[in-house]
């Protein structure tokens, strides 16, 4: 911080003295004779020339906004020129000519200038990308006309007017037309760059205004007004009006530059030192040039660690870098906060992970005790659906074990492997339908052919067929194979043969059973009122109609 207060410092202090030297030699020569004179004014416009070249080369530098910095430096370019211009008017020219148009060239600067610190104005305090807008082009026509009729004034005298009779046009003239346009300009520019001024260097939120850039105005308008009382003690001081206006407009523009109307790229190391964030900028060798005030010291050892990533400080600082043109710049961040949350991240993930073990488990258990439930629930349908057909099994067993003799004994096994068909299958039918609700129509057929396949071996000649390959209801098709096992269980002991004819109507589904029987049916119709006797010579023919859910149609 101290460096770069030193250097801006130096800067002005450097261009104080060059200004205090230029003075000296200019009341040297006010005492010496020639060549003594000679040498100190040109070594004066040399002092001059060089002081405000160096200064439109810092504005190049320092100068962020593009139109503010192209008008500082021609503004810089044509003080240069309006020195050059005297120095060579009073040190070198002889002829008239020559003496009079370098004269008139005085005019270029004198115009253009007040226009660029319109210009200037018009730019304080706006944003790095600002731009002008192109209407303001427009102001270059006026200054360009008056300054080329102030040039070619020996053509039309307009500017000047010499007398007829002059041999030599010099100091002997009057003011004409465009000479009090040109001033009137000069002034018009400048009261417009000055009220804007004003207006800009108003402080936000106050009455308050930086009053830095209005000193050098305010001196160059009394400068003004004493050079025209024409006070001899102002000669002798400060009789050089080309340099003063140089140096109070140089001073006016600089002043907002420092004040921060004019956006610059100064003052970065103050900024750099005062920031909140702990950093430091290094050569490639890692030797530190520059360290912000909250930045802790790091070993080199651990700087060059960084080449490979972030490098974990103590305290909860994470050390980071980047590389910059001729080196690197290091930057510490306080991490503790996050690390602090990571760590109650980490134990909030733990605590989940138990209560995730113990959710599974738990879910697996209900998961268990769901399908134990489910399988209970399944086996009390089919217990309840094949209880009474269980039951007359086991009665059919304890006969079997008491048969006598051999034909009552297979009888009685022909019986119980048809009722075992039965039983098995119509668990079946209940178990597929629960899943959907219906049954495939060709499971129906398995369980018929089933059941006939025992009863073929116990010597009934039985066929079956099925039409359809629509899905039947569950409880339909179990209705169904009900009445199929009733109708065989009550015809057992004279029923020689029998087909069984299953086809899809418009209701739902229809069994017909073809039995070579003359006797009547109670039992079958007592547990199916629904069913349909007819009879035709030997042949009986029941039928059952059933719809969805079993129910009679």
């Amino acid at each position: 911080m101290k460096t770069g207060k030193l250097k801006k410092h130096g800067a002005f202090l450097c261009a104080a003295a060059a200004v205090l030297a230029a003075a000296v030699l200019r009341q040297i020569g006010f005492h010496a004779e020639d060549p003594l004179d000679w040498a100190c004014a040109l070594s004066r416009s040399c002092i001059y020339i060089v002081l405000f070249s160096a200064w439109g080369i810092s504005v190049r530098g320092r100068v962020i906004q593009p139109q503010v910095r192209h008008s500082l430096t021609a503004a810089a370019a044509l003080m240069v020129f309006w020195v050059t211009a005297r120095t060579i008017r009073y040190h070198f020219a002889r002829d008239p000519g020559v003496l009079r148009h370098l004269w008139y060239l005085y005019y270029l600067p004198m115009l253009f200038i007040p226009l660029l610190a319109v210009f200037v104005a018009l730019s304080l305090g706006k944003p790095e990308n600002y731009r002008l807008p192109k209407r303001t082009n427009l102001l270059y026509i006026p200054t360009a006309a008056l300054v080329l009729l102030v040039l070619t004034n020996d053509l039309h005298q307009l500017a000047f007017a010499f007398p007829a009779d002059a041999v030599i046009w010099a100091n002997e003239y009057r003011h004409g037309m465009v000479y009090y346009l040109a001033v009137g300009w000069e002034v018009a520019c400048a009261v417009t760059a000055l009220v804007t001024m004003l207006l800009k260097c108003r402080i936000p939120g106050s009455r308050r205004v930086l009053l830095l850039p209005f000193v050098p105005v305010v001196l160059a308008v009394i400068y003004g007004v004493l050079d025209v009382l024409r006070l001899p003690w102002l000669k002798r001081i400060a009789g050089d009006i080309t340099v003063v206006l140089c140096l109070l407009i140089t001073a006016a523009l600089e002043s907002c530059i420092q004040c921060g109307l004019i956006p610059s790229n100064t003052h970065y190391r103050e900024l750099f030192d005062a920031s909140t964030v702990g950093a430091q900028i290094t050569d490639g060798d890692y030797r530190p040039w520059l360290a912000s005030r909250n930045a802790r010291t790091v070993p080199e050892a651990v700087l060059r660690r960084t080449e490979e990533g972030p490098v974990p400080l103590p305290g909860g600082i994470r050390l980071c870098a980047a590389g910059i043109r001729g080196g690197r710049i290091f930057w510490q961040e306080n991490v503790a906060e996050l690390l602090e949350v990571l760590r109650q991240l980490h134990d909030t993930r733990e605590e989940l992970a138990g209560y995730s073990t113990l959710l599974e488990e738990e879910n697996r258990q209900k998961q268990a005790r769901c399908e134990l439930e489910e399988q209970k629930r399944l086996y009390d349908a089919m217990d309840r659906t094949v209880s009474p057909a269980m039951e007359r099994l086991a009665a059919l067993a304890a006969r079997l074990e008491d048969a006598e003799d051999l034909a009552a004994a297979r009888a009685l096994h022909g019986r119980i492997a048809v009722l075992g068909a039965y039983i098995k299958r119509r668990s079946n039918l209940v178990f597929l339908a629960d899943e959907t609700g219906t049954v495939p129509a060709r499971e129906l057929l398995l369980c018929l052919n089933e059941s006939v396949s025992n009863l073929r071996l116990a010597g009934m000649d039985c066929a079956v067929s099925l039409e359809g390959e629509a899905p039947m209801d569950g409880a339909a098709a179990g209705r169904l194979y009900d009445f199929f096992e009733a109708a065989v269980e009550e015809v057992w002991q004279r029923l020689p043969a029998m087909d069984v004819m299953v086809a899809r109507t418009a209701p739902g589904w229809r069994m017909t059973l073809m039995l070579e029987w003359d006797g009547e049916l109670p039992a079958l119709r007592r547990r199916f009122p629904e069913t349909e006797l007819e009879r035709d010579e030997e042949l009986c023919y029941c039928r059952l109609t059933v719809g969805k859910g079993g129910a009679p149609v």
